[in-house]
Formats: structure tokens, C-alpha cells, sequence
């Protein structure tokens, strides 16, 4: 029995490690995203010195939010319906309809407000230009994914 009790401790402190090393690698892919994401909007977007400072703080800002607040949870209720599509109630996936357009509308709370802060210290003209860079840059991803999952199934 007394050997049992080092094995279990052992694998509950690996167990525990293995969750934070995923944790990590899920955050960091995310800061990588907004760190390009951040510097194709800069790259295309003529800004002056003041108004670079309050556009990174504030894209800051929002991205951690919708991170934490939006993207995280939606993604976590769509693995959660994924796994029960065959066995799950009207009832239940009303209400994850319900959820997941919840948090939509949470997030476009949060863009529209997030804009609102840009235009009230940023020229309406560079804000603007700043969403379509914004849209270009995930069009663009969109299409890199899209091709490189086809090749991926090429293989």
C-alpha cells in the first residue's frame, strides 16, 4: 500500500504539469496571433506616434478580453456540443443556441466599444483603415489555413 501512494502522487503532480504545459502552448499561440495580427494593422496603417501608443493599448486590451471573456468559453461550449451532437436533447441544444449567440453579442458589445475608444482619441479616417486592415488580415489567415489544410489532406 505504501508504494501505491508515491505512484498516485507522482502521476497526479504529472498529471497536473502536463495540463499547464497545454495551458501554455494555448496561450502562447494566441499571443502569437495578436503579436501578427498587431503588426499587420501597424504595417498597413499610417498612424502618428500618439495615436500608435493609444491604438496598441487599446488592441491590447480588447484582444486579452475577448480572449478571456469570448473566445475562450465559446470554444470550450462547442467541444462540450460537439462530443453530445448525437445524444443531445432539443432542449439542451436550444439553450446552447442561445448561449453561443450570447457571447456572439458579448463580442460585438465589446468591438463596438472598443471602436468608440479608438475614434474618440484616434482620427475617424485611421480607424476606419484600421478595421480593414483588421479584415484583410483574417481574410488572409483564413486562406493560409484553407491551403494549407488542403495540402495537408493531399498527403
Amino acid at each position: 500500500m505504501k508504494i501505491k501512494i508515491p505512484r498516485i502522487l507522482l502521476f497526479l503532480i504529472a498529471l497536473l504539469i502536463s495540463n499547464l504545459i497545454h495551458a501554455q502552448k494555448d496561450i502562447s499561440r494566441f499571443e502569437e496571433f495578436k503579436d501578427l495580427k498587431l503588426g499587420y494593422i501597424i504595417e498597413n496603417t499610417l498612424m502618428n506616434l500618439e495615436e500608435l501608443d493609444v491604438f496598441k493599448c487599446i488592441f491590447e486590451e480588447y484582444e486579452n478580453t475577448y480572449h478571456d471573456e469570448i473566445w475562450l468559453k465559446l470554444r470550450y461550449m462547442r467541444k462540450e456540443y460537439k462530443n453530445s451532437l448525437d445524444t443531445i436533447s432539443g432542449s439542451v441544444a436550444a439553450q446552447y443556441i442561445n448561449k453561443s449567440d450570447n457571447y456572439e453579442m458579448m463580442g460585438m458589445k465589446l468591438k463596438r466599444n472598443r471602436n468608440e475608444r479608438l475614434l474618440k482619441k484616434i482620427r475617424p479616417e485611421i480607424v476606419l483603415n484600421i478595421l480593414y486592415q483588421e479584415k484583410r488580415f483574417d481574410t488572409e489567415l483564413f486562406s493560409k489555413l484553407r491551403g494549407k489544410n488542403k495540402k495537408d489532406k493531399e498527403k
